[in-house]
């Protein structure tokens, strides 16, 4: 199994980061992926929630169904805003398969809600969040997904675990100011503690409280950082061999012992 990872720099302009996360896909597929992750908000940052906002049936997300299928690769739409009945969005995370289908539509749970004398953001006045887990399947093999702040719920990740999961993807708009340090080790230790190969996409750029973390990676159920990028814009891949993650939770039954 083979995923990739796009870190972008998103802005304001949709068609724009439409444009470079087709070209980097594009060029992702030269390493024959199976999967390829975006980053939480890859089709748009900025602060205008209505023209934020999509509906399933956009051209965009349609586009990405094409791309899909014709390049026949698995994408995972790191989090798009969709349009609910209510004057909030849902921040989503649209699982599509190599037939262009989406067979999962994972909606963000935890809220990125802060309170400090530096940054004071509340996700929850905006976005309605959701109540199942994301937990899917690809190619035979059951994953999961989270978004961003979900990062600091372990119990999310467990049960995804408890469940099947055996990769789990986390697209991401982690800001520097809050969330580097959590950015650094609970990565790992989600992908430790379930055994799991975890693989977080973030974003990157960004100036002063809107900074962004970068350093999107694909860790190994050891906490081995298998693959990493630092602050530019790119892609990174990495076959994840599963036949080695199995031998090793025989060996060392953690996940067994779970009460």
């Amino acid at each position: 199994m083979k995923v990739s990872l796009i870190q972008i720099d998103s802005g304001e302009d949709k068609e724009a980061n439409f444009r470079k996360a087709q070209k980097y896909i594009l060029e992702a597929m030269i390493q024959k992926p199976d999967i390829i992750c975006l980053s939480e908000n890859f089709l748009y940052r900025g602060d205008d929630k209505v023209k934020e906002a999509e509906k399933l049936s956009s051209n965009y997300i349609i586009a990405f169904q094409e791309l899909a299928k014709t390049q026949k690769v698995n994408l995972i739409l790191g989090s798009i805003a969709l349009t609910t009945e209510t004057n909030k969005t849902t921040n989503s995370s649209l699982i599509i398969d190599k037939q262009g289908k989406i067979v999962h539509c994972y909606d963000k749970i935890y809220m990125y809600d802060v309170e400090r004398d530096d940054l004071t953001f509340r996700e929850s006045d905006a976005t309605q969040p959701g109540s199942k887990l994301g937990l899917f399947e690809l190619e035979g093999l059951k994953m999961g997904v989270g978004i961003c702040v979900d990062l600091r719920y372990p119990e999310y990740f467990r049960e995804l675990t408890k469940l099947g999961a055996e990769i789990i993807f986390l697209p991401s708009n982690f800001r520097k100011l809050t969330g580097q340090t959590a950015w650094d080790i609970l990565t790992k230790a989600r992908a430790i503690e379930n055994q799991i190969y975890f693989c977080a996409c973030g974003q990157t750029g960004g100036v002063g409280a809107k900074e962004r973390c970068g350093s999107s990676r694909i860790i190994s159920f050891e906490g081995k950082i298998v693959s990493e990028i630092g602050q530019e814009e790119g892609i990174i891949s990495a076959d994840l061999d599963l036949e080695t993650m199995h031998k090793f939770r025989k060996e060392f039954p953690v996940l067994k012992q779970i009460k």
